[in-house]
């Protein structure tokens, strides 16, 4: 039996096919290969990021066929395949294709079935995995296993081929639809095993080596927060770190926890700063951590890469930094502290590029900054001890605009040549840090670079919101659905989105609805995690013409089922501010389309317009706090 190791990892899916089998002894047809007694079947990912459950339907059975579309055997049996396949209905028969082909890639799998019109779902089995755990040595093979596990038959599918070089047209004897009839109506089957007529099976490609591929994935995807100093709770710069982690390593990139990268990958128009694992690099993982994590030769492994000590843009034109060094203590909660930095500048300016440097990486799980023109970021400053002011959701004051985030992976990027974001002259910047503790006392002193246009300026990057101040979220519901919309007042561009919700967020998903009726989705997350906040960059601005909707839809876990739930036992949550609220927010970055500052007398009315909506939503939310000092009760 494979170990449980094993089948975890084949449970989820990425890219590798597994399964556990326990060997019998029971005598065969023909006396050809192993006596396959029983089996437990996974549920894989197919090409198409979809789930494909291999195991039988209560009553009925699965037959799991290996092809090869290089293999023309193979190919030939496309049409008796679909036929079978459409002999009886999902609940009876669950009737799989296991692609075998090492080098296939994912589009390529699904090119091909949709050039044979299968009308069955297919998995990859590149590693031969799963073909030399049953004992499949050729294509096609089918294995028909009953809802007890037991491998009643496999073998060929028919007579139709019955020597590779012998095609009749018209077969006499079909093993494979024989035996579904009989495990179907409850009786024997004839024969357990009939030798299959086919394309040999390859020899699976050799298991990756540290070296040659395993080490470039992880500094590429995990040495920025995974060195000695950084917020990784491990360093994986070495073959030894990286080898005593291998099944860790294979587990988390095949869960998709690492990278934290939150959307799903088959929604949306995608992503300029996506920092997901490609399908293919978490299949490598998982095949070096079953193979033992082999080092190949040291010789080979590249250059470790060089991590910028000073400014990855260059010098900014304003360095802003933490007045003083903050303590975090070595235990205890998260923290959430906003800093009040001044720019003292004479002038208004654009702000073109901006870098985040966190002063301790042990500490700082992520940052943010918003501009403020009103001077209440100071007065809260002044009213908290010791340096800044305690902070959750946002910086609690009115905010004229912000200047972006940073969590691990983020790099630093220049907008767009003719965009700037507007920073007005004499404006503070409120900081705000979301600490974990390491375990020991530490300090930290982050700084933020800001590069300012020396081009001009032809439009405005603004964040506008779909949210819901009417939120209010019943005890006990697990699954409490919320939505939020904001109609578009004029012709925009957008360029990336922020979905925003407290600890009782379960999912959340944005879509467009154009004035034509036509939508797009623009990003889902299944599974929502406070700590691994994001803003998303398209890789190409979206239109939204006037009368365009943002569309926002979450769903809430107010029960004590969610581990996260600050409410124990749980109460009534509203909007808020605090830990113990909630809310429901859809952030989008837009420029006015057309828009073009140099133009003599043209003026940024964006700002104008978003500054009513802006007030409005502040109006309301006061009313609300004046009605109930806390939004969370009972």
């Amino acid at each position: 039996m494979l170990d449980s190791k094993f089948f975890l990892r084949s449970v989820l899916g990425i890219g590798l096919v597994g399964l556990t089998a326990c060997w019998g002894a029971a005598a065969e047809a023909e006396g050809e290969g192993p006596a396959v007694k029983t089996v437990s079947l996974p549920t894989l990912k197919g090409p198409d990021g979809r789930l494909v459950e291999l195991s039988p339907p209560r009553g009925g059975v699965s037959v799991l066929v290996f092809y090869s579309s290089e293999c023309p055997i193979s190919n030939a049996y496309s049409p008796m395949l679909n036929r079978i396949r459409g002999e009886y209905p999902p609940e009876s028969l669950n009737l799989v294709g296991v692609c075998v082909d090492p080098d296939l890639s994912n589009a390529d799998m699904l090119a091909h079935a949709k050039d044979f019109e299968l009308k069955f779902p297919v998995v990859h089995d590149g590693r031969g995995t799963l073909a030399a755990k049953v004992g499949a040595t050729v294509t096609p093979e089918a294995f028909l296993v009953d809802d007890r596990g037991a491998v009643r038959y496999y073998g060929r599918i028919d007579d139709q081929f019955a020597a590779r070089q012998k095609k009749n047209a018209n077969p006499m004897v079909s093993e494979l639809r024989d035996a579904i009839a009989a495990v179907l109506a409850g009786r024997e089957v004839a024969s357990l095993h009939v030798a299959a007529v086919g394309c040999p099976i390859p020899e699976p490609a050799p298991a990756p080596t540290y070296a040659e591929q395993i080490a470039s994935i992880l500094q590429k995807n995990c040495l920025e927060c995974h060195r000695r100093g950084q917020v990784g709770p491990f360093a994986l710069e070495t073959y030894e770190q990286a080898r005593k982690r291998a099944d860790d390593i294979a587990a988390v990139a095949s869960e998709r926890k690492m990278p934290p990268w939150k959307p799903d990958p088959h929604v949306g128009p995608g992503f300029k700063n996506d920092r997901s694992l490609a399908p293919d690099d978490v299949a490598k993982l998982v095949a070096w951590a079953d193979a033992g994590a082999p080092q190949g030769d040291p010789t080979l492994v590249p250059p470790a890469p060089k991590f910028a000590d000073e400014w990855a843009l260059g010098t900014p034109d304003l360095v802003l930094e933490l007045p003083e060094d903050f303590a975090i203590p070595a235990a205890g909660e998260d923290i959430y502290r906003c800093f009040v930095v001044p720019t003292n500048l004479p002038s208004d300016v654009y702000v073109t590029a901006i870098e985040y440097r966190p002063g301790n990486r042990r500490v700082v799980h992520h940052m943010l900054s918003y501009v403020d023109v009103s001077g209440e970021g100071r007065k809260k400053d002044e009213a908290d001890p010791g340096p800044g002011y305690s902070c959750f959701s946002g910086p609690g004051v009115e905010i004229h605009g912000d200047l972006g985030g940073w969590a691990p992976g983020n790099e630093p990027s220049q907008l767009p040549k003719g965009i700037g974001r507007a920073l007005p002259r004499g404006a503070d910047i409120v900081i705000q840090i979301h600490y974990n503790p390491s375990g020991k006392p530490e300090t930290d002193r982050s700084r933020i670079g800001l590069h300012f246009a020396r081009t001009p300026v032809r439009q405005t990057l603004h964040w506008n919101a779909a949210l819901n101040l009417d939120l209010k979220i019943p005890a006990n519901d697990s699954n409490f659905k919320a939505e939020a919309a904001w109609p578009v007042p004029v012709d925009l561009e957008a360029w990336a989105i922020t979905p925003h919700m407290h600890l009782l967020g379960k999912d959340v998903s944005m879509s467009l609805r154009f004035p034509d009726g036509r939508t797009q989705d623009l990003v889902k997350i299944d599974d929502w995690d406070f700590g691994w906040q994001n803003t998303y960059y398209f890789k190409q601005p979206i239109t939204l013409p006037k009368g365009t909707v943002l569309k926002l839809v979450a769903h809430y876990d107010n029960s004590t089922a969610n581990p996260r739930n600050p409410n124990r036992p749980p109460k009534v949550v509203k909007w808020g501010e605090a830990t113990t609220d909630e809310m429901c927010i859809g952030f989008i970055a837009v420029t006015k389309k057309g828009q073009d500052l140099t133009r003599p007398g043209e003026q940024d009315d964006l700002h104008d317009i978003f500054k009513a909506q802006v007030e409005e939503f502040q109006r309301r939310a006061r009313e609300r706090q004046a009605k109930s000092p806390s939004s969370s009760g009972d």
